[in-house]
């Protein structure tokens, strides 16, 4: 990609500028249609230079795509297309005095004089005009908004399943294991976990098999309880499959449930989330269910009852707030709401 390369492109401060570097370059020659490098003439085929001859733009172009444009107007637009790439925020970066550009979480954020900052998407542009300061700004303000715990919300959907809350931190002390590994002669280490063994497991969940014969713990019906991956195909379908799931899952944990089948439904919901803490299970024979362990934190555990709720009962234990100029969003929360975080 860009980066060492990138420090040989001149920096330009606006139109005027732009025309100049553009009138002042030799094409390279041979080349049809025509192309102006804007670094190095060996990277023209990275960083190149040209004007739209229906708005008379000049644009200074990353590879195939006009990143930065100088308008007549002395505005700049900035647009990537969907290359959101480490080279593309160099690029803004080194041409564009005053403007900081970095990818955060896989979001590009500019940033401004002033601590003015602004997340530009895929496909979308930003103008930039001139502030007081005599710096580039955000011609628009932009909207930005976050998801923040609200802590009352949060209690109160923790009291909902305080009576399996406390049996599985009591059921998990209970089957605690301190495993110690030596590592040479003088070098040992201990790590304190919650064993069990695909049989202890299937007894409770029951067993999924493959075409192969091979099979693992039916762990399937709560896989989706916990927030959704954002990166799975379908997602209407995952946050259906999780809603579902869900509702399921919590007639296992919530307190106001008949006596006479709490304690099943505790333990069926316990080794759940076992298997949802571990850091993958898979098919194996049958014969090896013995033998087969899983190991998993008491901590780990406990974090898949918190995401399960936090996900289940989103509208009440977050809400959302809006950002000042210098913020972004932390993105912590955004996976536990099916739409993304809204006004």
């Amino acid at each position: 990609m860009g980066y060492a390369t990138v420090m040989r492109v001149p920096r330009i401060s606006n139109y005027a500028e732009a025309v100049r570097k553009l009138n002042n370059t030799k094409p390279i020659k041979g080349r049809e249609p025509a192309i102006v490098p804007l670094g190095n003439r060996r990277d023209c085929d990275t960083y190149s230079i040209r004007k739209n001859i229906w708005n008379e733009n000049i644009e200074l172009v990353l590879y195939q795509t006009p990143v930065i444009k100088f308008t007549p107007n002395d505005e700049v637009i900035i647009g990537f297309g969907r290359w959101s790439s480490a080279s593309t925020c160099q690029f803004i970066d080194r041409v564009l005095g005053g403007v900081s550009c970095n990818r955060v979480r896989g979001e590009v954020v500019l940033s401004f004089v002033g601590g003015t900052k602004y997340v530009l998407g895929e496909h979308k542009e930003l103008v930039l005009v001139r502030g007081s300061n005599g710096a580039w700004q955000p011609e628009q303000k932009q909207k930005r908004f976050d998801l923040r715990i609200n802590r009352k919300g949060a209690n109160n959907v923790r009291k909902r399943v305080s009576q399996f809350k406390n049996y599985l931190s009591g059921m998990l002390k209970l089957k605690e294991e301190t495993n110690t590994f030596h590592q040479g002669t003088y070098y040992e280490t201990s790590s304190t976990s919650v064993t069990f063994t695909y049989a202890q497991l299937a007894e409770v969940l029951g067993v999924h098999t493959i075409g192969n014969g091979r099979a693992m713990p039916n762990i399937a019906q709560f896989e989706n309880i916990c927030k959704p991956e954002k990166w799975a195909a379908n997602q209407e379908q995952v946050w259906e499959r999780h809603e579902v799931q869900s509702k399921l899952f919590y007639e296992l944990v919530r307190d106001d449930q008949d006596d006479n089948v709490r304690h099943q439904n505790y333990w069926i919901a316990m080794n759940a989330l076992v298997c949802l803490a571990s850091n993958g299970m898979y098919y194996v024979d049958k014969e090896l269910f013995d033998e087969k362990k899983i190991r998993v934190s008491s901590n780990s555990v406990m974090r898949k009852l918190e995401q399960f709720l936090f996900g289940f009962f989103c509208d009440e234990v977050f809400k959302v707030v809006e950002l000042d100029d210098s913020e972004v969003s932390t993105g912590k929360y955004a996976d536990y709401v099916r739409k993304g975080v809204e006004a």
